[in-house]
């Protein structure tokens, strides 16, 4: 395992960009600086090299098989058990949130569906008050133009109140 350019720098006591710079001066690049994800990671080799150019000593890093302390491992599984708690906390404030816009959106589609009704009523009822005009009105178109008057006075109505 490497370590990064910026915790070289501050094991080191200089910026980043000073060791970015003496990482190109020395040509560690290609073959000791490997890329991953968006940051760079320096070999032991590089780590070394960049130590002795800047004239300082690098405190060994912690080998994989060293075990942080217990009591850092009590405090870690403490903070993700609280992060764990925080965001079940979250999702079911969540769910609630989501149970009543659903509800929300089911009275909403349920009232529509009641003004929908109800329009349809009235334009059944329009329908029928404009089937039954056509109907005098052919009735009234049938007949002589003499008689067209006194009947359409008849099934209209007179007009005059």
């Amino acid at each position: 395992m490497g370590i990064t350019k910026r915790e070289v720098a501050d094991q080191l006591g200089v910026a980043k960009q000073t060791v970015v710079n003496y990482i190109d001066k020395l040509g560690l690049a290609p073959e000791h600086v490997t890329r991953v994800g968006k940051t760079d990671v320096l070999d032991d080799f590089a780590v070394s090299a960049l130590a002795d150019a800047l004239g300082k000593n690098v405190l060994p890093r912690q080998t994989q098989d060293e075990s942080p302390a217990p009591e850092a491992q009590d405090s870690l599984i403490a903070a993700l058990n609280g992060r764990i708690a925080d965001l079940k906390e979250q999702n079911d404030r969540l769910v609630a949130e989501i149970a009543e816009m659903r509800a929300s959106r089911e009275r909403e589609l349920a009232e529509l569906r009641d003004q929908l009704a109800a329009a349809n009523e009235r334009s059944s009822r329009l329908a029928d008050r404009v089937a039954g005009i056509a109907e005098r009105q052919q009735a009234i178109a049938a007949l002589p133009w003499w008689k067209r008057g006194l009947f359409a006075t008849k099934l209209l109505g007179s007009g005059t109140n």
